[in-house]
């Protein structure tokens, strides 16, 4: 039986680029052997320098032992699986010695790679078709790009075995399945994610795309992949410094005393301003690689050069300070102390609700009966010239000046991009976002995958090149990530088509950006038990964690640790630990940039 693809984010259907598996020869691992530990690299903030330490110790794999006379059809198959494992760092040679001639010629371990959930798997012994069945619990697939895509719980596919006897009378392994199998613990040892760098239209902002790739010769496969390109559904929100053509000259990266050494072949060579921006995404991707402190690049022997035009920053990490609705009031949290505006400067307008802040500037933006979206710029001097909250406040009167940037039927919050933009929907929408910016027309961004469905959350990541989706349709929830295509000066012009990330969400309510690589996904609000709260990774991982019982929305300002909820019961809570902490109390709603 064909092992047939997982999921269905958009990926099964793309163009299939020049597989580096192939190149490796074949990835199997072990369905027996089972190991513990995790691989991570950063994924937000400043670049780093890399440290320059390589691990004290490389992964351990079985010894690669070949069949032995007379073993039978289950110790065939199982000694597959384990000499498959050492592969990673050799051949696969010895593997190849449990197949017949012709299945190790057909044999394409390229095909993807699966992951199991770890523990051990029973074979069924068919003797009537001499077939050995092994039934795989599907954790992720990762295709030969490195794209992860998670599957569902319970996902489950057979891997068959069909054996033959040999012209010595051995049992060999005469046909299986193309693609490659790995149990989950394995898998977090044996590969790292790597997180690929390309550049934000402007040329001004890095834009990570997260992949998976074989921890053995790393510097390799990410240069690789690096110079094949983004992904399909994220190729035209981003730039990358590599033209047509373009290829590794040597079939390696050395690295060599910290320093990965960089042979481009001559095709690689484009204008100054590319050559200075492949630098940059060859700096930044391979520096954050374990060993690797710096890298020289060379195309056809020579150094690459370039005009030094292209520095890409990281995407902006919000500050310390969330804005509120407290009391009908504007507020500011600074961590520790809840500050308001003064009565001079008036109320906000009754109804008010969702708010959110801009990455710079004083700009809040806030909805009115979930029907128009508002901005005021009242916090231009942050916590100065506002008062402590106290709940003995005078309830005010007078409305605060704002101004009204769209009105619609029924909006969701709000959401700032770097560019200043705000980004909200219709609830129930019929295929499109809005984005507006103080001095600009609101400019309607087409998302026909969204007509009929029920929005509940919008939020933009904080690099500017993609847009998480929450949304229902037919009583299902969907979490999506589109790419967002912008004109040169920054303005939304359109959407890519989305990507299912996440699995097994139920029904969610609220949505925040937690690092440049994942958001946060709040569940909806339960009276007496926490909420469920996921942090999912845009071509990662999705973990499940809990908030607290009532928490009805979810912000954050750099990592899981800055996860912030606030409740029913107007109480502030962040994450402590694998707890949460109550932080301050009277608060209809708070939220840190984006």
């Amino acid at each position: 039986m064909t092992m047939t693809p997982i999921g269905s984010n958009g990926e099964r259907g793309r163009i299939r680029r020049r597989s580096p598996w192939r190149r490796m020869g074949a990835l199997t691992v072990s369905a027996a052997l089972v190991l513990s530990g995790c691989i991570s690299i950063p994924n937000s903030g400043p670049v780093q320098e890399g440290n320059g330490e390589v691990p004290e110790s490389n992964p351990i794999l079985p010894f690669a032992e070949g069949p032995k006379t007379g073993d039978g059809p289950t110790s065939i198959v199982s000694g597959f699986l384990t000499a498959s494992a050492a592969g990673f760092a050799s051949d696969f040679s010895v593997a190849r010695e449990y197949l017949t001639t012709e299945a190790s010629a057909k044999w394409n371990p390229a095909a993807r790679v699966v992951v199991f959930d770890s523990g051990a798997l029973t074979p069924e012994w068919d003797e009537s078709t001499s077939t050995i069945q092994y039934t795989v619990p599907v954790a992720a697939e990762v295709d030969d790009s490195g794209i992860l895509v998670e599957a569902p719980d319970g996902t489950r596919e057979p891997l068959n075995f069909r054996l033959v006897l040999d012209a010595d009378g051995e049992y060999r392994i005469a046909e299986l399945d193309d693609g490659a199998l790995i149990a989950q613990a394995n898998f977090d040892r044996l590969f790292l994610p790597v997180a690929l760098a390309f550049s934000s239209v402007d040329r001004t902002t890095v834009v990570p795309e997260l992949r998976w790739l074989p921890l053995n010769n790393g510097a390799t496969w990410a240069a690789r992949e690096l110079i094949e390109g983004p992904s399909p559904w994220l190729a035209n929100a981003v730039v990358t410094g590599f033209p047509a053509g373009a290829a590794l000259e040597v079939d390696s990266v050395v690295v060599t005393d910290g320093i990965a050494a960089v042979q481009l072949n001559p095709e690689s060579a484009g204008t100054p301003a590319d050559r200075s921006l492949v630098q940059e995404q060859l700096s930044q991707t391979l520096e954050t690689l374990p060993g690797v402190v710096a890298v020289t690049v060379t195309v056809g022997g020579v150094a690459l050069g370039g005009d030094g035009t292209v520095t890409l920053d990281p995407a902006p990490v919000p500050d310390g300070n969330a804005v509120a609705i407290v009391g009908g009031r504007l507020g500011w949290w600074d961590g520790t102390d809840l500050f308001v505006v003064t009565d001079d400067v008036g109320a906000l307008p009754r109804g008010s609700t969702e708010i959110a802040r801009s990455f710079e500037g004083p700009d809040v933006a806030f909805l009115v009966d979930h029907t128009t979206l508002a901005v005021s710029s009242a916090l231009r001097e942050g916590a100065g010239g506002l008062i402590p909250f106290s709940d003995d406040l005078t309830a005010l009167e007078a409305v605060m000046d704002y101004e009204v940037m769209y009105t619609g039927r029924r909006l969701v919050g709000p959401s700032f991009d770097r560019e200043g933009w705000i980004w909200t929907a219709e609830a129930v929408n019929a295929g499109s976002f809005v984005a507006v910016q103080p001095g600009a027309d609101a400019v309607d961004i087409d998302a026909p995958w969204l007509d009929g469905r029920t929005v509940q959350s919008v939020t933009v990541s904080r690099d500017g090149a993609r847009v998480a989706i929450l949304s229902r349709e037919g009583g299902q929830q969907m979490t999506e990530v589109a790419s967002v295509v912008r004109t040169e000066q920054g303005a939304p012009l359109t959407l890519g088509a989305p990507v299912a990330v996440g699995t097994d969400i139920t029904t969610a309510i609220d949505a925040h950006w937690v690092d440049n690589l994942s958001f946060a996904i709040l569940g909806e609000a339960q009276d007496e038990v926490p909420s469920s709260l996921w942090v999912t990774g845009v071509g990662g991982e999705t973990t499940l964690e809990s908030a607290t019982a009532g928490a009805v929305s979810v912000t954050a300002r750099l990592g899981q640790s800055s996860l912030t909820t606030v409740g029913t019961d107007g109480a502030v809570r962040s994450r402590v630990g694998n707890g949460w902490e109550e932080v301050v109390t009277g608060v209809d709603d708070l939220a840190y940039a984006g």
